[in-house]
């Protein structure tokens, strides 16, 4: 798309967590972006902005995240093959101990979506470290090294967030988790 002060367009911003689905895991995702996008298409819109869609921390905002690059992982759509590795087995299981039809009614639970959706992807990591190819293994590493400018950090940050009760406050963490 062409962008000129000439041309007019009209757009939409919204806040992906809002974008709900009918099976949404109890928060909005990029299922429903792709809803969200085709149905505003229809109605003339040529632009959908959102919210920042970073790594939140604890206060669940927008604005407060705790990555410039990491994406908030409760914002990707989880189902049966998405990831490759969620086995339906594994997707079901997660989906009964967790309330699903209370998390897709009224506000985002966030503690709760956060554990659910953390869940499904520990699952389809567990089976992507036993059953992969070589090949898609190869794929990961590759990953890995294409994003090593930021991702090893990232990762043992959030390691030491973790042992630290899910809190990014670095300053509060005890001496050796902070040097």
């Amino acid at each position: 798309m062409n962008l000129s002060p000439e041309k007019k367009i009209a757009g939409i911003l919204a806040p992906l967590f809002a974008l709900r689905g009918e099976d949404d895991l109890g928060i909005g995702d990029t299922a429903t972006l792709r809803e969200f996008i085709d149905r505003v298409a229809k109605i003339g819109f040529k632009l959908v902005q959102l919210l920042p869609i970073n790594e939140i921390g604890a206060d669940n905002s927008p604005y407060n995240a705790i990555s410039a690059i990491a994406i908030e992982p409760t914002t990707l759509h989880l189902a049966p093959g998405s990831p490759q590795d969620l086995t339906r087995q594994d997707f079901d299981a997660s989906l009964n101990e967790a309330d699903v039809s209370d998390l897709r009614g009224g506000a985002v639970r966030y503690r709760q979506v956060k554990e659910l959706k953390k869940r499904l992807l520990e699952k389809a990591f567990e089976n992507f470290s036993a059953n992969a190819s070589e090949d898609r293994r190869l794929e990961f590493r590759k990953f890995f090294q294409q994003e090593s400018a930021w991702l090893g950090d990232y990762v043992f940050f959030r390691v030491l967030m973790e042992i630290n009760k899910d809190s990014a406050a670095w300053d509060r963490w005890p001496a050796q988790h902070r040097t």
